[in-house]
C-alpha cells in the first residue's frame, strides 16, 4: 500500500512538471526545438508522436495568449506600484495578474492530462524518472 501511495506521489508530481516538457514537444519549424533528450527513448509510436503533437497544438495558442496577456498585465502592474495610482487599482490589477497565472495553470494542467493519456504506464514512469533529475540538476545549477 506504500509501494502503491509513493509511485503514485511521485507520478503526479512528475506530471505536474510535464507542462515544462510539452513545449519541446514542437519540431524546429514550430519554433521547438525538437523532442528533446526528454521523451527520446521512451518509444513512443507514430501514432504517439502525432497524438502529442495535436496536444501541443490544441494548447499552444492558447497558452501563448494567456502568457503574453500574464506580460502585459504584470507590465501595468509595476507601473502601478511605480505611479500614484490608488490602492484599489493596484488591487484591481494584482487580481487580474493572478486571474491569468489561474489560467495558465488550468490550460497547463489539462495539457498535461490530455498527454498522460497518450502515454502507457511504463513511459509515464520512465519520463518521471528523467523530470525528477532534470529537476535535481537545475538545484545543482542555482
Amino acid at each position: 500500500m506504500l509501494k502503491k501511495s509513493l509511485t503514485t506521489l511521485l507520478l503526479f508530481s512528475t506530471l505536474s512538471s510535464l507542462a515544462v516538457v510539452l513545449p519541446t514537444f514542437a519540431g524546429p519549424a514550430d519554433g521547438g526545438i525538437g523532442w528533446g533528450a526528454k521523451v527520446e527513448n521512451l518509444n513512443l509510436t507514430p501514432e504517439q508522436r502525432q497524438n502529442l503533437q495535436a496536444v501541443r497544438q490544441r494548447y499552444q495558442s492558447q497558452m501563448e495568449q494567456t502568457r503574453a496577456q500574464l506580460r502585459t498585465a504584470k507590465d501595468e502592474l509595476r507601473r502601478l506600484m511605480a505611479s500614484n495610482a490608488s490602492d484599489e487599482e493596484i488591487r484591481a490589477k494584482h487580481a487580474q495578474v493572478q486571474q491569468l497565472q489561474q489560467k495558465l495553470a488550468t490550460l497547463r494542467f489539462e495539457s498535461m492530462l490530455a498527454t498522460r493519456k497518450i502515454l502507457t504506464p511504463e513511459q509515464r514512469q520512465a519520463l518521471a524518472e528523467r523530470m525528477q533529475n532534470r529537476q535535481g540538476q537545475r538545484r545543482l545549477e542555482r
